[in-house]
């Protein structure tokens, strides 16, 4: 029997997530798509055939034929949703950033766990077929000891969205570019590298963005418990064209080895002094790069896979309390001027 699955939020992330779904309908089927906004209820229940249209999630979440649901709402819906559709036994995902603050992520882990169903955060990069790869690379140490990082996501928010939209509110969002760009490159790394130990971050508003509340530039130092450096450069304030780097939705990616490097710019290119073929210099790796989509795509299968077998996810979310963790510890690092140590007993069960 199809899983049944409630969309919840059928904005422009919820389209990828729909797809996604389709992609799977011998495992799964959306039967029902919320969103307050009637149109955009419809107009995704449309495009997926013979799905229902409301406008309340409460609706979706006390519906027993529903098994699972898909939430994909502003940042400040994500723990209210999650834990009632915990407690009504549900299968959750929930798009990133996890939620806007570490208690609350703890909160629907907790719930999660006391229901017994699988939680998962959609953090989509960990299930790119390009950073899979590499760190296919790394765990065979074709570069060693990775012995720093440089990682970066650059936007124009306005660009995107008009002034007023829930992005652009502290509250609604959580922050600003940290929680919602560089929560995906801070998780990436902690899926490459392992936990973060420390971090320090400046932080600043441009005043590019109108009506932002938030924070559009941000800087980040990071130590991670094995020894390894890194930093990030985050903004919402590029008026320029992005760098040129593979693949092209995401940022810079740079790992330093003992051994050699790995990088992103204009296509995959490793050098490595442990692997004659990659000696002679920057050599251009052959990763068969998937359409954007693929991530998506790969992340609603694993989720639908870990459902049926009982499998923890890779992106469950205890794990992601390690990213909600490093990204508190970013804002109060910027707060305060100090740097902030990354909690490690948040992994422990309440």
């Amino acid at each position: 029997m199809k899983l049944r699955v409630g969309l919840i939020g059928c904005g422009k992330i919820a389209r990828m997530h729909a797809q996604g779904f389709q992609t799977a309908s011998d495992l799964a089927e959306v039967v029902v798509c919320c969103d307050e906004r009637e149109e955009q209820a419809q107009a995704m229940a449309l495009s997926l055939g013979s799905a229902e249209a409301v406008t309340r999630w409460q609706e979706v979440v006390d519906r027993e034929d529903i098994d699972a649901v898909d939430v994909c709402l502003p940042h400040y819906l994500h723990a209210p949703v999650v834990i009632a559709a915990a407690q009504a036994g549900k299968h959750i995902l929930v798009e990133k950033p996890f939620a806007t603050n570490l208690a609350e992520a703890m909160a629907m882990v907790n719930a999660a766990d006391q229901a017994g169903t699988v939680l998962m955060v959609g953090q989509h990069q960990r299930y790119v077929s390009d950073h899979r790869h590499i760190k296919a690379l790394l765990d065979k140490g074709v570069i060693g000891q990775v012995l720093a990082v440089r990682v970066d996501g650059s936007q124009l928010l306005s660009d995107q969205y008009p002034p007023g939209h829930w992005l652009f509110s502290k509250a609604q969002a959580g922050g600003g570019i940290v929680i919602s760009v560089a929560v995906h490159r801070i998780d990436l790394l902690r899926y490459l590298l392992g936990e973060i130990r420390r971090v320090a971050s400046f932080q600043s508003n441009s005043g590019i963005n109108v009506g932002m509340e938030g924070e559009d530039i941000a800087a980040i130092s990071l130590e991670f418990e094995n020894g390894t450096l890194g930093e990030g450069f985050f903004t919402f304030a590029a008026r320029h064209r992005p760098i040129p780097i593979t693949p092209k939705p995401f940022g810079l990616l740079i790992l330093y080895g003992e051994g050699g490097m790995i990088h992103n710019i204009q296509g995959w290119h490793i050098y490595s002094t442990r692997i004659k073929e990659y000696s002679d210099g920057p050599t251009k790796l052959d990763i068969p790069s998937q359409d954007y989509a693929e991530c998506f795509n790969n992340e609603i299968w694993h989720f639908l896979e870990c459902i049926e077998t009982g499998a923890e996810p890779v992106t469950s979310g205890r794990d992601n309390l390690g990213t909600m963790a490093v990204i508190e510890a970013v804002y109060q690092s910027a707060k305060t001027g100090q740097v902030v140590e990354v909690p490690s007993h948040i992994f422990e069960e309440q």
